[in-house]
């Protein structure tokens, strides 16, 4: 038996803010048919349901599948036929065997309802802590066995809450959170605003901007360990955007300390500034792609607001995007093929996607509002903020279906999304 043992990580920073409200808001009717049956369960049968319940709701917010629960237990005495004529074509089902008070013994096997093969099983002890934690690993599990891509479910959200204290004051948070919006923890609050929060690669790190010294400075924060925040050095002017290095040695920022705004690179060890583009227009909102040899950054050096391009070996700078007149805040996909970004129509703001061989665009959201995009780790979902009435609301998108999901707080408002890479 492989023992994985899930750790519970200690968040030294202060207490959970709010639980994000969950809404799907569109389902794709051609969703791949699964079931996730309840676990059954020796000990503490609230975890199995747990387990099975976390699951389920993964696989329903990734937009590729359409997951069910059974009526009651299945066990090793699979009626095939049944699931054939339900048009179901996989079924999970596991066991969970409490052996101490914080020790459970897990199995799960995932079998195809047509071939009534195995197409994935796995058996291992987890802590009571590592519950949540091990229900998202075995999502992914299952996800790369049905699809042959990997999940994005064990992962996790960066974002900042904005509420109201009355008598004209606001408190803004950086929160983080499981990738399905909940375990939240609250790592930063301040009474001035908080922006651009961004994961470091390794997940450990998360730099940001923040006004708490009556300016706009770039911080990092170590979440999940006792180290002081570090400050960027202060610059002349603005410091914003930043956004990570794929090697998690350097930040991209925008910084108009010689009176122009313009892209930098910063390099942590050595301290070394960097200057990136050099141009009387105004250059900000860079980000790497996932292989580090080219940026994405807004520009107005056309006389509109357009995306462009650096390769950064040999500094040659091309437009990516053409079509309409503003098209701002572009992140690459995981595969480094397509740009996630900002699109005006008409009055309107709408979160599109840039194909950059073929610079065809498509138009992924049908908000007034919606802004800072960022890809799932494995591309196949864009988180992004927007609004609903008058209140700022997280929505996430999946690119195949476009299914949307929606991440609400009672408490105020959510802004400022960004998607970790994978956990370690």
């Amino acid at each position: 038996m492989i023992k994985l043992i899930a750790a519970c990580f200690a968040l030294y920073a202060s207490s959970a803010f709010a639980v994000l409200e969950v809404t799907v808001l569109k389902t794709d009717e051609d969703a791949f048919p699964i079931v996730i049956s309840p676990f059954s369960v020796t000990g503490d049968a609230k975890q199995g349901e747990a387990i099975a319940h976390i699951m389920r709701d993964n696989f329903n917010r990734s937009g590729e599948f359409n997951a069910s629960s059974a009526n009651q237990i299945i066990d090793d005495q699979i009626n095939f036929k049944q699931w054939q004529a339900k048009k179901i074509e996989a079924i999970v089902i596991g066991k969970l065997d409490q052996v101490s008070q914080k020790i459970f013994n897990v199995e799960i096997e995932l079998i195809d309802t047509y071939s009534k093969k195995t197409l994935y099983a796995k058996k291992f002890a987890v802590h009571n802590s590592g519950i949540r934690r091990i229900a998202h690993y075995l999502s992914d599990q299952i996800y790369f066995a049905l699809l042959g891509i990997k999940g994005s479910f064990d992962t996790r959200l960066a974002y900042v809450t904005v509420a109201n204290k009355g008598q004209g004051k606001r408190e803004y948070r950086l929160e983080i959170s499981d990738s399905d919006a909940q375990n939240p923890q609250t790592i930063f609050r301040a009474a001035s605003p908080i922006l651009s929060p961004a994961w470091s690669p390794d997940q450990n790190k998360i730099a940001y901007v923040s006004f708490k010294n009556g300016r706009s400075e770039v911080f990092i924060q170590y979440p999940f360990m006792r180290r002081k925040t570090q400050k960027l050095p202060y610059f002349d002017g603005i410091a914003s955007a930043p956004a990570w290095h794929p090697n998690g040695e350097s930040i991209v920022l925008t910084l108009s300390k010689d009176g122009n705004k313009d892209i930098y690179a910063y390099h942590l060890t050595d301290k070394k500034l960097t200057r990136l583009t050099q141009d009387v227009g105004i250059d900000t909102e860079a980000s790497f792609s996932p292989d580090g040899e080219r940026i994405a950054f807004t520009s107005n050096r056309s006389g509109q607001v357009q995306v462009y391009i650096k390769h950064l070996a040999s500094g040659k700078i091309k437009r990516a995007t053409f079509d309409g007149s503003y098209n701002a805040k572009a992140v690459f996909s995981p595969d480094g093929k397509s740009l996630a970004l900002v699109h005006r129509l008409d009055r309107d703001y709408r979160i599109a996607m840039l194909d950059i061989a073929t610079q065809d665009l498509t138009i992924m959201t049908s908000n007034k509002l919606d802004e800072s995009p960022f890809f799932s780790p494995n591309g196949s979902m864009i988180i992004y903020a927007t609004n609903k009435g008058d209140t700022g609301v997280l929505s996430v998108v999946s690119i195949l279906g476009q299914q949307t999901f929606e991440l609400a707080s009672k408490a105020g408002e959510v802004r400022e999304p960004n998607w970790s890479h994978y956990s370690k």
